[in-house]
């Protein structure tokens, strides 16, 4: 019997017959007890010699039963019986009713189910109570618009990458081609600009490699007391160049008193490269970068723990609000028209993710459209931080 609804109906039906059995024997043997009691106490009962109602009790009292009483006890018991087994026909009605009224949004599951496996992504079960089975519905529908969500995105991974490494092997491909022909002559400009997109497909590689490796827990982290003042300033410094030709203000506000912390300066430079390179991307000329880093206190199973937030706040187009839960995930651009040398991969920020939660930190962003985002990081101080080693 592979069904759960006529399980769950055989098992009321059961449980019902056993009952009514139960209680339809308990009330026989009451009415029975009952009616020799009356007859005991009935002071004309006594018909024969005292020593046979020590032998039987019931013997000298059997007489006195005659047809119209054994009559009224054989309907009595008949009726108890007949109830008991329309008691027990309504059980199991109202059984496979309540069996049926159970089972009818797991078949909807299970049908949304079947129907997501084949490629439906769409398709959402109703939510029709608010009971376990109701939270179950929720939960499954948040689970199809998850899944949905994401192949969305693995689907836009696809798209990005062929046109991320299409581009520049183009290019690659098309100047050494004329080169070969003798269309054009090899120059130091000519060959600076193959090794700009050969760098842009190296890159592109590497962040896919170190996205890969995050996510299966395998990328592993040098990890030992460092100066992030320092380091802030380090990857600062790098970005000097361009926001002198883009024009835009680089700011560099940290607290003199920062403690060490525990990080591989490594991941922790290309952290902050993915952070300030975004902040780029969606600045314009005349526009503010600020990097600021200060001493904090977050909560952790209940006792307030020291860390250190950075911050990269810039004052340019911001991020909507329907955008700003997705900006962590895989190739998730807030402006699909943007190119890849405008706009990124959609790489960068999902690293950053991944690898400040494998310091034991965490990373979230607040934005206004049309007046700028902040991006934040925490990063637990070297004396009680305790870092969740990828690959562990």
């Amino acid at each position: 019997m592979r069904s759960l609804a006529a399980r769950l109906t055989m098992t009321f039906t059961i449980v019902a017959l056993v009952s009514i059995t139960v209680v339809s024997a308990i009330i026989n043997w009451a009415i029975n007890r009952q009616f020799n009691d009356y007859l005991e106490q009935n002071p004309f009962s006594i018909t024969g010699p005292p020593w046979q109602s020590m032998i039987h009790p019931g013997v000298m009292y059997h007489h006195m039963i005659g047809p119209l009483e054994q009559g009224f006890l054989q309907s009595v018991n008949k009726w108890i019986w007949v109830a008991g087994l329309l008691t027990a026909i309504m059980a199991a009605l109202v059984g496979l009713f309540i069996a049926r009224k159970i089972t009818a949004p797991l078949k909807d599951l299970a049908v949304a189910a079947r129907k997501i496996s084949r490629g439906d992504l769409a398709h959402r079960v109703e939510v029709k109570s608010e009971d376990e089975i109701g939270q179950v519905a929720r939960s499954f529908n948040a689970m199809a618009k998850s899944i949905e969500k994401n192949n969305e995105l693995r689907h836009r991974l696809l798209v990005d990458i062929v046109h991320e490494i299409k581009t520049p092997l183009t290019v690659v491909r098309g100047n050494l081609e004329a080169m070969l022909d003798g269309i054009i002559e090899p120059s130091p400009k000519k060959l600076a600009a193959i090794h700009t997109e050969t760098l842009l497909l190296s890159r592109l590689l590497n962040d896919l490699r170190d996205l890969s490796l995050a996510e299966e827990k395998q990328l592993k982290l040098e990890v030992k007391q460092e100066n992030i003042g320092y380091i802030i300033r380090q990857v600062v410094e790098m970005f000097r160049p361009r926001s002198n030709d883009e024009s835009k203000h680089l700011n560099v506000e940290l607290k003199e008193d920062l403690p060490a912390v525990l990080a591989d300066r490594d991941r922790l430079s290309q952290v902050l490269y993915n952070l300030i390179a975004n902040a780029f991307q969606y600045t314009s000329e005349g526009d503010y970068i600020r990097i600021g880093a200060h001493l904090d206190t977050t909560i952790g199973g209940g006792v307030d723990q020291p860390v250190v937030t950075v911050s990269v706040e810039d004052t340019g187009e911001g991020i909507s609000e329907k955008d700003l839960p997705y900006v962590f995930d895989h190739f998730y651009r807030v402006d699909e028209s943007r190119s890849r040398a405008s706009g990124g991969s959609g790489i960068g920020l999902a690293i950053v993710k991944h690898l400040i939660e494998a310091h034991g930190g965490r990373v979230w962003a607040k934005s206004e459209l049309g007046k700028g985002s902040t991006f934040s990081f925490t990063l637990p101080i070297a004396q009680t931080a305790k870092i969740a080693q990828i690959g562990d």
